[in-house]
């Protein structure tokens, strides 16, 4: 590997390692502040600076595209069921007990969260590895899915599913948004498709947790 690509691998692992004690540090004091400031450690330790050191600077100019050939329309299609059965299976059971406060906390935190972890693990790793596709596809996959184990140790929080839902449901998903932006090129379509899954999914996180109270 080159040497920016084996920088961009040491700063995914070591984020990682960070979030392990940052999460469960933050959350034993709040499990619900605590929450929220681990996601704003993420962005800040992880997100944001692969975003400006590797996305932004190895953009072939199609990482934010919203076109698509004739014959990769199909792909909208698919994200759009994916969506649509996380909403089946997450959000739809749950509706009785959401709030609209858990909603605008859910928007707010799903715009941030899924445009920058998709510019940051799909659009910086495609990036960096574009002489390496196979590589990055993979490191990318694993880091990714990876990074939600810290939040599986998040004291006082429930998850739909518990803890293996949790990162097994990343994985899933990151699997498919990662084929499909290493297949077009671009995050856009996978962002909005994150984006979306995040307001069901932080919706019934944060009515379950009492977040918004």
């Amino acid at each position: 590997m080159s040497r920016q690509q084996w920088f961009l691998t040491i700063h995914a692992v070591l984020a990682i390692a960070a979030l392990f004690a940052i999460v469960s540090w933050l959350t034993a004091w709040d499990s619900r502040a605590g929450y929220l400031f681990s996601m704003t450690a993420y962005w800040l330790l992880f997100c944001l600076p692969v975003i400006g050191l590797y996305a932004l600077p190895n953009n072939d100019g199609r990482l934010f595209s919203e076109k698509l050939p004739w014959r990769d329309w199909w792909i909208i299609a698919i994200l759009l069921a994916q969506v649509g059965i996380v909403a089946i299976v997450n959000f739809a059971p749950n509706t009785t007990m959401l709030t609209s406060g858990g909603m605008w906390l859910a928007l707010l935190i799903a715009l941030i969260n899924g445009p920058l972890e998709e510019i940051a693990w799909r659009g910086g790793f495609l990036g960096t590895f574009r002489d390496r596709p196979r590589l990055g596809f993979w490191l990318s996959w694993v880091l990714f899915s990876a990074w939600h184990l810290p939040l599986a140790f998040s004291a006082g929080v429930v998850f739909e599913g518990g803890a293996m839902a949790l990162v097994g449901g990343a994985a899933g998903l990151g699997l498919l948004w990662s084929w499909i932006a290493w297949r077009t090129g671009s995050v856009f379509y996978v962002a909005l498709a994150h984006m979306l899954t995040n307001i069901f999914a932080f919706w019934v996180l944060f009515d379950r947790n009492g977040f918004a109270a």
